[in-house]
């Protein structure tokens, strides 16, 4: 059975606006729309926080437009094209040195429960609510190798602090060793972020800051939540209940 396509539609919109909450909170943020693009700058120095988003057909000079915006802004950047429409636009960016992905990043969504089901022993996850709580989130991203700039950047305070959004961190044994965000646009949110500390993998850590975050599209009155999934948060997601919805073609361009 197809996808209900309002439901990639708002899945979509979701994905471009998570990138839109970030750039807001960001002094360098800025969005700029060409045609069926949307492209956008955090002004973080990290390709993944930086690029473009064409959900549906984009013609060459969409592209090529986008495309000169963004190298103005001197940024890393990545390209995410439906891959329905990114054949047609792969030579174009092969030409320019951009090369595809070998995964093709599935954007999934699940009817949030009421109620998640219970963690593991032994791990629990914490709203990121106070300054105490965001101090501990900066020092383990930190620790585990983010330049601080970076993670003082992603978690500002005013970000924290919107309405849209939730922060969590996750804890193995009272240590804290995960997190995951929830953003929210319009009747949908969406799970971004999840990461867990390579130690405390395959002890449920991301599955419970998963949690976590579908809860707070629960609490928000959301009818679903949506993400898209890395290729080794992709089995997770299926067990836990997400099914795909389409998927992108990722474009990076290498130094060189």
């Amino acid at each position: 059975m197809s996808p209900d396509p309002d439901l990639v539609r708002a899945a979509d919109r979701n994905f471009i606006g998570s990138y839109e909450k970030l750039t807001q909170h960001q002094p360098a943020g800025s969005v700029g729309r060409f045609g069926t693009l949307t492209a956008f700058v955090t002004g973080l120095p990290v390709s993944f926080l930086n690029g473009c988003v064409a959900s549906g057909r984009a013609a060459a000079t969409e592209m090529g437009e986008a495309v000169d915006w963004l190298n103005e802004r001197g940024y890393p950047f990545e390209i995410f094209i439906a891959e329905d429409f990114a054949a047609g636009r792969e030579p174009w960016l092969a030409a320019r040195g951009f090369e595809r992905s070998r995964w093709a990043m599935p954007a999934m969504w699940i009817q949030p429960p009421a109620e998640p089901p219970p963690a593991r022993p032994g791990v629990a996850v914490r709203a990121v609510d106070d300054r105490a709580s965001v101090d501990e989130l900066l020092a383990m991203q930190i620790g585990a190798g983010m330049p601080e700039p970076i993670a003082r950047g992603m978690f500002a305070a005013s970000f924290v602090e919107d309405p849209d959004v939730r922060i969590f961190t996750a804890y193995l044994d009272g240590r804290p060793v995960g997190n995951s965000i929830a953003i929210r646009t319009g009747d949908v949110s969406g799970v971004y972020a999840v990461g867990t500390l390579p130690g405390a993998r395959r002890r449920g850590v991301g599955t419970a800051a998963t949690w976590a975050a579908v809860a707070a599209g629960h609490e928000w009155g959301c009818a679903a939540v949506v993400l898209q999934s890395s290729e080794m948060g992709y089995p997770v997601y299926l067990a836990m209940g997400f099914a795909v919805l389409n998927r992108y073609a990722v474009f990076d361009r290498w130094p060189g």
